[in-house]
């Protein structure tokens, strides 16, 4: 990607041009989320049922055949999650390594007046743990956002097929939730206020600066007093 199609684009766009290579990965993560989700939502269904209609009626089993295939489920939720963490963090891999080869490339058309503002360590930082939080963010973020969302919803559908009054206070209680914390990030992620920017000096400096004017002070009055009495004595002996 060249420079002036970083400057005519976004920045989500221009990251999610870079899944388009490795689109294949990014949608086997998010299948396999998908799964993982519907296998957690089933579980407390069949749960229910197995304890409120199998085993009261003694449908032994069809209980332990149910249990069977929550077991094999599980299973494969174990498997899925170890997809989802061997080739989703490959797919972040390439993607990290394909951002910063075009960064790599941006950093060595800059002019040398570029190098004589900026630090040196602060583009290094630029382009190691910083890229790697957002090509962290590229993977875990549309996975965690898949399996919290469809978690939420489904929840929200099964509470309210049980019983509509308990979800509906759910349901209501939950916007609240999403507004504090949206507020809260909103505030951690606000810059400073001008009033804390201008931070008075810190004390211990004030008390280290006069410690030392008053050693600098006690350290020349030797010398001054010895100067002095060289003085008179040279004009007590020139007197003589």
């Amino acid at each position: 990607m060249t420079t002036r199609e970083f400057q005519q684009k976004k920045p989500l766009s221009i990251l999610f041009t870079y899944f388009k290579p490795h689109r294949g990965l990014f949608i086997l993560d998010l299948v396999c989320a998908t799964v993982v989700a519907l296998i957690d939502l089933a579980f407390p269904l069949v749960t229910r049922k197995s304890m409120y209609e199998l085993l009261p009626n003694q449908q032994y089993r069809t209980f332990f055949i149910v249990m069977g295939v929550m077991m094999a489920a599980f299973i494969v939720r174990a498997l899925l999650y170890y997809v989802i963490s061997y080739w989703g963090h490959t797919f972040g891999i390439l993607v990290e390594a394909d951002i910063r080869r075009d960064l790599f490339t941006h950093v060595q058309e800059l002019d040398v007046s570029f190098f004589d503002h900026n630090r040196t360590g602060q583009l290094m930082s630029r382009l190691t743990s910083d890229l790697f939080e957002i090509t962290e963010l590229a993977h875990h973020g549309p996975e965690d956002l898949l399996i919290s969302t469809l978690t939420i919803v489904g929840a929200l559908a099964i509470l309210f097929s049980i019983e509509w009054r308990l979800a509906l206070v759910v349901a209501c209680i939950l916007p609240v939730f999403i507004a504090v914390i949206m507020s809260r990030r909103s505030k951690m992620t606000s810059p400073r206020s001008p009033a804390s920017a201008r931070r008075a000096p810190l004390p211990t400096r004030k008390r280290r600066s006069t410690n030392s004017t008053r050693r600098t002070r006690n350290s020349r009055s030797p010398s001054a007093n010895s100067t002095t009495r060289w003085v008179c004595s040279t004009r007590r002996w020139s007197f003589l």
